[in-house]
């Protein structure tokens, strides 16, 4: 792995790289340029440092030492011996030289691309430093927010941390995908279903739904529970439903579904809990699938929680995929400070968010999914 940084010293360049690579970054060559950032003339210059480190050097020099070997005369005969190889066709000879320049020009680009988004990250380091190691933003993500914000500032902006700030809001905004709509159907109760992996907070986000005044606690709602693998949760649901006087069918087979919503249909809002499932078990979600067939819901929303990795978090999303999912619900935001993951979900699950939780009061610790707000509970 190498990588180049660029600083107005060397010192600085040297504590970019010692950020990177930590003590064992090894300068493998320095020099200066011309500083191409809006914010300084074309007389500045910066000191561009090549760095690696130590770990990688060993490797490379490990490397060289399994693949080094003397030519010898056995060598020289097997290349004689070697039978001779078929001509290749004029145009398959042009249409292997077409694809080396592609591998070429794509190679190129890659680097191209790779050398401006680490400007841009040497320009800001300490913006790319708060997304990353602050906030909780995947590094990609980071770097490409950097560099949106570079290209938006002008002159001084580059050294005013509030405009900085303030054009790093307004790219959080643009880059994060809502759907918060909240009418309801005409002439038939609207259905909404949540399904996600288990410890999701899945049952908690239906009873905040169906009581929260600015949501529909101030609907006729109806619940269903499929749950019926966990005895507390449906419990739990029924225990509610009797305080707040909320009809509840609790169904065990796909073909009752259908029965127990033709029961709640003079309710305004139907809300369907479903067991915690394993996004990995693929007899669980074709359970689901069957209670799907018999009657479909208006709206699927896929409840994750923001304190689990990325990655994590974008495989759950990516084995639920075989249900028709049209919401995320962005679950335990109270659990973590670093909540770029929020916008990590948002930007590499192709789903927009409909609703935040943050806690276990109900009604309070939930609300409707804004692009501002959330990129103030980001930064702020």
């Amino acid at each position: 792995m190498i990588r180049k940084f660029k600083a107005p010293s060397m010192q600085e360049a040297m504590k970019l790289a010692k950020d990177f690579f930590g003590d064992e970054a090894v300068v493998l060559q320095s020099r200066k340029v011309k500083d191409r950032s809006l914010a300084h003339t074309d007389d500045d210059e910066l000191v561009e440092i090549t760095v690696t480190s130590e770990k990688h050097v060993k490797q490379a020099r490990q490397q060289a030492n399994r693949t080094a070997r003397v030519y010898t005369p056995a060598d020289a005969r097997r290349q004689v011996k070697k039978p001779p190889t078929t001509p290749v066709a004029s145009d398959d000879r042009k249409m292997a030289e077409i694809k080396r320049e592609l591998l070429q020009l794509k190679s190129a680009m890659d680097s191209l691309r790779e050398d401006i988004r680490r400007s841009h990250m040497n320009v800001l380091p300490d913006t790319y430093r708060l997304l990353e190691q602050d906030k909780g933003f995947d590094p990609d993500v980071a770097a490409e927010l950097v560099q949106n914000v570079f290209l938006k500032l002008e002159g001084t902006d580059i050294r005013d941390d509030a405009r900085i700030k303030e054009v790093l809001h307004l790219e959080i905004t643009r880059g994060l995908s809502i759907n918060n709509r909240l009418e309801l159907l005409s002439g038939r109760p609207k259905m909404l279903c949540l399904v996600g992996p288990t410890g999701m907070g899945k049952t908690t986000s239906i009873i905040k739904l169906a009581t929260h005044p600015e949501f529909y606690g101030s609907k006729r709602v109806g619940l269903i529970t499929i749950d019926t693998y966990r005895v507390a949760a449906a419990a739990q649901l029924k225990t509610f439903a009797a305080l707040a006087k909320i009809p509840l069918e609790i169904v065990y087979e796909p073909a009752d579904f259908g029965a127990a919503v033709d029961r709640l249909r003079d309710r305004e809002v139907i809300l369907v809990d479903t067991a915690g499932r394993s996004p990995l078990n693929d007899d669980h979600l074709a359970d689901l699938r069957q209670f799907f067939a018999v009657a479909m819901p208006d709206e699927i929303h896929l409840v994750l929680s923001v304190s689990m990795r990325s990655d994590n978090l974008v495989a759950a999303a990516s084995n639920f995929s075989s249900l028709p999912v049209s919401n995320i619900i962005v679950s335990k935001i109270d659990e973590t400070v670093r909540l770029g993951n929020i916008f990590n979900v948002g930007r590499k699950i192709d789903l927009p968010l409909s609703f935040l939780t943050n806690g276990q009061k109900v009604p309070d610790d939930i609300q409707l999914a804004e692009k501002s707000k959330i990129a103030n509970l980001i930064l702020n």
